[in-house]
């Protein structure tokens, strides 16, 4: 009976030492059990045995699982990776087996690789990667978290000598809108507080087009620049296993945390596909956003549209090309002297560009393009601006899972059942959240000063 309830609180993912914990205090007293926490360990040993081969020090040696639910999502989504090599590191961690699980890993997915993957600074991974997934077919940048959290530490001595110097150098990194700029910035910097000979500037200056947005938004990356989205992943998977966890609980435990964030997107493409959407602006082409776009590309459409009111169009002629129109989008509601002019470049076909780079960056039309679209009383957005993965059919694009999901637990569910329960109350909670997102926009807009309408004035 006890060797049964070990292996299933094994089977739960609840560690050795709350296992003892627990059967203690239920025979009133660890002298009362008749083993030890040993004994325990040999149990659980051997239900790994049973399961898994091992060697002589009940070691893997290496190990890359997909799951299948997973690969299907890959074929969906597969253009932006985030790789967190900081969780849990070890001396393993060498550039030869990173080498091995991204090739392994690229053959569990057909060999597809990611257009964009995102990663911390580290040196064995980034040279594994410019080996197996080298450029032009993926461009691989670096967590801008993990580079900006050590700019206290690196430039301290600036900071406290240099007051106006955080506030420039901000405005080089983070607001430059084209490598040149960039580049004219740095350039001002190093020769104003005489950093032609600031190593770790140095270091940072070389790989400028892995982490300055001025670069790297001119790829796609889901509008990601940190490895963030990995790293609260690391935090979901926690709450089903530690590092104790063997390989066979690891398996049985990541297939539970799998099917949790599976009801959460049954639920997701529920509230997209079912429910109404509320309109703020009830203009033409917030209509047409809300029939392609899921719920939540929705609402960041709407923000766009929110903030795009406040700026004005104006056209530039003879701008040196007839295959072109150039039109200068800028901010009505500040002073002119404060005004930063977006270069908005309509080609043939409908192709629309726009030097903000939010498009190629995010997938998503940016405020200047909308205030253009707008301005041309379009109705609807260009086909060329609109993404699959954004859209309410955007995870169907290779077809339904070509496999049955096993069933989780012993709750006597089977899966559509364990969905319907997970859905029974999503019309009442999503409608909720809806009005709540909608009055919280309408407010914005009427009062916050950015979301002012330009006056006949400033037109």
């Amino acid at each position: 009976m006890t060797r049964s309830l070990i292996e299933l609180f094994n089977k739960s993912g609840i560690e050795t030492g709350k296992v003892m914990k627990f059967l203690s205090e239920t025979n009133r007293g660890v002298e009362n059990l008749g083993f030890s926490n040993q004994d325990v360990h040999n149990v659980i040993r051997d239900i790994r045995r049973r399961v898994f081969d091992s060697d002589d020090g009940n070691r893997v040696w290496g190990l890359v699982w997909v799951d299948p639910r997973s690969m299907n999502a890959y074929k969906n989504f597969g253009d932006v990776v985030t790789f967190d090599s900081t969780y849990r590191t070890n001396r393993d961690e060498t550039e030869a087996s990173y080498k091995w699980v991204l090739r392994t890993w690229l053959e569990a997915v057909d060999n597809k690789p990611p257009r964009t993957i995102i990663t911390d600074q580290d040196i064995a991974l980034g040279n594994a990667i410019a080996e197996v997934m080298p450029m032009p077919q993926t461009k691989y940048t670096y967590c801008t978290w993990h580079i900006s959290s050590k700019f206290p530490e690196k430039l301290s001595y600036l900071y406290t000598n240099y007051p106006e110097f955080k506030t420039e150098f901000n405005a080089c990194v983070y607001k430059s809108l084209t490598p040149t700029e960039f580049e004219g910035k740095w350039e001002q910097l190093v020769e104003k507080y005489d950093l032609e000979d600031h190593a770790w500037l140095n270091d940072m200056y070389a790989i400028r087009t892995q982490w300055i947005g001025a670069y790297t938004k001119q790829h796609f990356s889901a509008d990601m620049t940190t490895t963030s989205r990995s790293e609260s992943t690391n935090s979901f998977f926690d709450e089903y296993m530690q590092s104790s966890t063997g390989l066979k609980e690891f398996i049985e435990n990541s297939q539970k945390a799998l099917e949790t964030q599976y009801l959460k997107e049954v639920k997701a493409d529920y509230a997209s596909e079912q429910l109404e959407r509320r309109l703020v602006l009830h203009s033409s082409l917030e209509m047409h956003a809300s029939e392609i776009y899921t719920k939540e590309m929705f609402k960041r459409f709407q923000k766009e549209l929110m903030k795009s009111t406040c700026y004005i169009v104006n056209s530039v002629k003879n701008n040196g090309t007839y295959m072109s129109k150039l039109y200068l989008i800028e901010k009505a509601t500040l002073p002119e002297n404060c005004r930063r002019k977006y270069r908005v470049t309509v080609f043939m076909y409908e192709k629309i560009e726009c030097s903000c780079k939010k498009f190629e960056h995010s997938g998503m039309i940016c405020k200047h393009i909308i205030r253009y679209l707008d301005k041309k009383q379009k109705i609807k957005i260009p086909e060329s601006l609109i993404i699959g993965r954004w859209t309410m059919n955007g995870n169907k694009i290779v077809g339904p899972l070509p496999y049955a999901p096993p069933g989780i637990g012993n709750d006597g569910a089977s899966q559509p059942l364990r969905e319907k329960r997970y859905l029974k109350d999503a019309f009442a909670d999503e409608e909720r959240r809806e009005r709540t997102h909608v009055a919280k926009t309408q407010e914005d807009y009427q009062h916050d000063p950015i979301f002012d309408p330009p006056t006949s004035k400033t037109k």
